[in-house]
Formats: structure tokens, C-alpha cells, sequence
């Protein structure tokens, strides 16, 4: 016998000494007399959780958050906490759905979103190859196990091995391969892995590109292997899966250690060969170069040579052209003072005649006999006497 409490927010099962129980919800204290108390545990779910509640018939109720339950023993089995699925976007679930009819019905929900599925529905768990982390070349089957399906381009390596050519070489291809879901419908209803119906379809296409060639015409269409046109079943099988091939890249090719080795040893020798064109190329180049500077430069030295000869035979035809325009000046300028000293003399002689005139005509104003005077200035002859006979002026009338 004891006393019991139960507090606000609390739930208990209260049972007897017959294994009865009964359902005590708090706040309450009672008192206990051959009987037992259990508290309920409390289950909670946020909005991104939900309950998964078993009652003890077998049904299943899924409860979406935020919520909360206590599990009661007397109606419930159990209860457990599950997240809710977070769809990303560009990602996708399918989620099949049992009817009463006992048919199922499937549905895709696209993201972003975050679903909570019914107790009678389950997701698609999809099991593809998918690449070994120790090599991302080799796909393992089974190993990507997912349930929410990308829809964004996508791409993974593969090599294809023990690929034969027409003269039975044997090497192995390597490809990387760009993709992208179109038809989630298709894909579901026609495959189960669609990254192996793609690596069985490309492994088929270059075994058929290679096996009509030898090795030598391989390494020679090697650029063929980056065009889609050379993978066409693998393009046929893609659109029958609801998948489209958006590239195929060659990432070269491998071939066993011996036929490596000739490779490499004919590499290297078509390297040096190369190696010694473009040396003896830059040689010659050099020496063309030389050449063509000298040439340049001979040409550089007659031009400067052929413009000082230019400047001096100018320089000669100026000065010659100066000097002639001198002496013109000088011939224009000894005319113009003679033509200037004759203008004076005559002026001169013309003023001297003049005044010989007037003093002409003074002297004969005078009474003085002009032709006397002007035979007494010339020059007399040695034995002749000069006489000047005043001419007696008659003033009487």
C-alpha cells in the first residue's frame, strides 16, 4: 500500500492483482492497495518526423508531426519515430500504394517536398550497378542503393575490356558516358538497372567498331569513339529505358605491357624524330632569320646611304639655285643704281643746261655778246690771242 502521483502531461496504467488494467491520466495521486503503476512513455514527432503507431490488433496508423501520443499497452503495440522523407529538388520518389482490392497503385512525387507516407504505402528501392570507390572504372552490381532518383545529367566512367581488333589485338577502351533521365514511367516498366542495359549496350558498340579495324586504323579513329554516331545501340537502348545520351567521350585506350611498351618505344621515337624536325626547324628558321636581318639591315644602311646622297645633291641644288637668285639681285640691283646714276647725271646735265641758259640769257639781258663769251670758254688754240670787246650800248634815243 502507497501513494501514487501523477503529474500534468503525465499518463499511467494503473493495474490490479487480477492483471486488469485501467488508464490514469494526471494530475492525480491515488493510492495504491494491491495494485501496480506503469508510467506511459511519451512519443513525439517535429514537423519533419512523423509516428508509426502498431495498435495490438495489427493495424498501423501513420501519424504526421507535429504530434504527439503516449503508447498505451492496453491499445497500442507500439510506436516508433521515423523522419520524414526531404526530397530534394531536381530528385523524385516513387511510392507504391495497396488498395482494398488488393491492387497497388504507384505514383511519383517530384521535389522538393517533404512526404509522409500512409501505412499502406512503401517507396521504390531502386538497386543499380554503381562504382567502386577504389576504382571508378569498375561497377559493382547492386552496390548504389537509393530510393530517391535523380533527374538532373549524370555521367560515370567504364572501361571496356579485352576488346579485339580485326588483327587480334587486344586492349581496353576507356569512355565516359553523359546521361540524363526523360521518362521515369519507361524506365520503371522496362528495366530494373538502366546504368547495366547502358554498359551492355556501349560494351556491344565498341566491340563492333573495333572489330572491323586493325590497331593501326583504330589509333586513327579514335575521334570516332567521341561521336555519338558510333554508339548506336546504345543509343537505341537508352530510349527504350527512358534515358537520353547526351555524350560519349574517349578517354584513351590500354593495351597489354608488351604492346604498351612498343607503343611507348614508337612514341618515343616519333617524339625524338618530331623533336629533331622542329629543332632542325629552328635552325633553319634562325638562319632565315640571320639572313633576312642582314638584308634588312644592308637595305637599312643604301636607304640612309641613298638619302644623304639625296639630302647633299638637295643641299648642292639649293645653294646653286641661292647663289643665281643672289646674283640676279645683285645684276637687278647694280642695273637699277646705274640706270639710277645715268637718271642722275642726265638730271644733272639737264639742270647744268638749264642754268647755262638762264645765265645765257642774263648775259645777254646785260648787253653781253653771248657768242663772244661762249667761244672765250672754250679752250683757245696755243698761238691765238683772245680779245673780249665790250660792245659799246647806245642809251641815248
Amino acid at each position: 500500500m502507497k501513494f501514487k502521483t501523477v503529474r500534468e502531461g503525465q499518463q499511467a496504467v494503473i493495474y490490479n492483482h487480477l492483471g486488469q488494467g485501467r488508464l490514469l491520466e494526471g494530475p492525480q495521486r491515488i493510492f495504491l492497495y494491491r495494485e501496480r503503476l506503469t508510467y506511459l512513455k511519451l512519443f513525439t514527432a517535429d514537423l519533419y518526423d512523423y509516428l508509426v503507431v502498431k495498435d495490438i490488433d495489427g493495424n498501423v496508423t501513420n501519424k504526421r508531426g507535429p504530434c504527439k501520443m503516449f503508447c498505451n499497452p492496453l491499445l497500442v503495440e507500439s510506436i516508433e519515430v521515423k523522419q520524414a522523407i526531404k526530397i530534394d529538388a531536381n530528385h523524385m520518389i516513387v511510392v507504391y500504394k495497396r488498395l482494398k482490392d488488393s491492387d497497388v497503385q504507384r505514383r511519383v512525387i517530384q521535389g522538393p517536398s517533404v512526404f509522409v507516407p500512409e501505412a499502406e504505402e512503401w517507396l521504390h528501392q531502386f538497386s543499380w550497378h554503381g562504382c567502386d570507390a577504389k576504382d571508378k572504372t569498375r561497377m559493382i552490381p547492386g552496390f548504389y542503393k537509393f530510393q530517391q532518383l535523380a533527374v538532373i545529367p549524370d555521367q560515370f566512367y567504364y572501361n571496356v575490356k579485352e576488346v579485339r581488333t580485326l588483327d587480334d589485338t587486344m586492349i581496353t577502351v576507356k569512355l565516359m558516358i553523359f546521361y540524363e533521365l526523360k521518362d521515369v514511367l519507361k524506365m520503371l516498366d522496362t528495366t530494373q538497372d538502366p546504368i547495366a542495359d547502358m554498359i551492355n549496350a556501349v560494351c556491344s558498340d565498341v566491340i563492333a567498331f573495333s572489330g572491323k579495324i586493325t590497331f593501326e586504323d583504330f589509333l586513327k579513329q579514335t575521334h570516332d569513339l567521341s561521336e555519338l554516331k558510333s554508339f548506336s545501340q546504345l543509343l537505341q537502348r537508352a530510349d527504350r529505358i527512358g534515358y537520353t545520351i547526351q555524350k560519349v567521350v574517349f578517354r584513351g585506350y590500354h593495351a597489354s605491357e608488351q604492346l604498351q611498351a612498343m607503343q611507348s618505344s614508337a612514341i618515343e621515337s616519333r617524339t625524338q624524330l618530331r623533336l629533331n624536325v622542329e629543332i632542325e626547324e629552328q635552325k633553319q628558321k634562325l638562319a632565315d632569320l640571320k639572313i633576312t636581318k642582314e638584308q634588312e639591315r644592308a637595305k637599312l644602311v643604301q636607304e640612309m646611304e641613298k638619302e644623304k646622297q639625296d639630302h647633299k645633291q638637295k643641299m648642292s641644288v639649293l645653294k646653286q639655285t641661292h647663289d643665281l637668285e643672289i646674283r640676279n639681285l645683285e645684276q637687278q640691283q647694280g642695273l637699277q643704281v646705274r640706270s639710277l646714276m645715268t637718271k642722275a647725271k642726265l638730271d644733272l646735265k639737264n639742270a647744268e643746261d638749264s642754268y647755262s641758259t638762264e645765265y645765257l640769257k642774263t648775259l645777254k639781258d646785260v648787253d653781253i655778246d653771248v657768242t663772244a663769251y661762249l667761244v672765250s670758254q672754250m679752250d683757245p688754240p696755243a698761238d691765238e690771242e683772245i680779245q673780249m670787246v665790250k660792245k659799246t650800248v647806245n642809251t641815248s634815243f
